[in-house]
């Protein structure tokens, strides 16, 4: 089995460039995306590290949404890995990059906007820690007031759909209902 996804949110490093491959007449766009992480470091103090990541963008989504982009925009990035391999013109060597092919594009904050919600700065090192509770202390009763073994079933297929804000649910088969032809998906093997 194989499987391929990333999703990124981060900021446009600069605008991106936008330009027409000969053959086939397609748009193709490259920028760059920031993504800063916040964590703390074996003293408690806060610390921040940023990675860059190459993006390229083809066809319709280069003219809906990379021509809008700007330097500064917060953006969603969903897509996959792409690995480029070219030998190197003045070594010989053989060299390599990976990148994001970008499969859908959400612009979240434009660049100087404010975000609709106050974004919260990261916990001080003067807050203090936060509880810890064991798992049967967060399930709620049974009708006969023990608490259960394990947790409810969760469904999590509709993240995507939360994440993206994309189409209404589907009917899902039951568990015990088989499937229909092409509703295979990369994880049915494992099952």
């Amino acid at each position: 089995m194989n499987y391929n996804k990333v999703i990124l949110v981060g900021r446009v490093v600069a605008a991106p460039e936008i330009r027409m491959l000969e053959q086939s007449g397609r748009q193709i766009a490259t920028f760059s995306l920031a993504y800063n992480r916040n964590y703390r470091d074996q003293s408690g103090n806060w610390k921040q590290e940023s990675h860059f990541f190459d993006i390229k963008a083809f066809g319709n989504l280069v003219e809906r949404v990379v021509s809008q982009l700007e330097k500064g925009d917060l953006i969603l990035v969903e897509g996959r890995l792409s690995q480029d391999k070219w030998i190197d013109r003045q070594t010989g060597e053989p060299r390599s990059r990976v990148r994001v092919v970008a499969l859908d594009i959400k612009i979240l904050v434009k660049a100087g906007a404010r975000p609709a919600a106050p974004a919260e700065p990261p916990p001080t090192a003067e807050e203090p820690e936060l509880p810890t509770f064991e798992e049967d202390e967060l399930l709620p009763p049974t009708d006969k007031g023990q608490k259960p073994s394990s947790p409810p079933e969760e469904d999590f297929d509709d993240l995507e759909a939360l994440l993206f804000g994309e189409g209404e649910e589907e009917e899902k088969p039951k568990k015990d209902e088989p499937k229909r032809k092409g509703d295979e998906d990369d994880f049915d093997i494992l099952l």
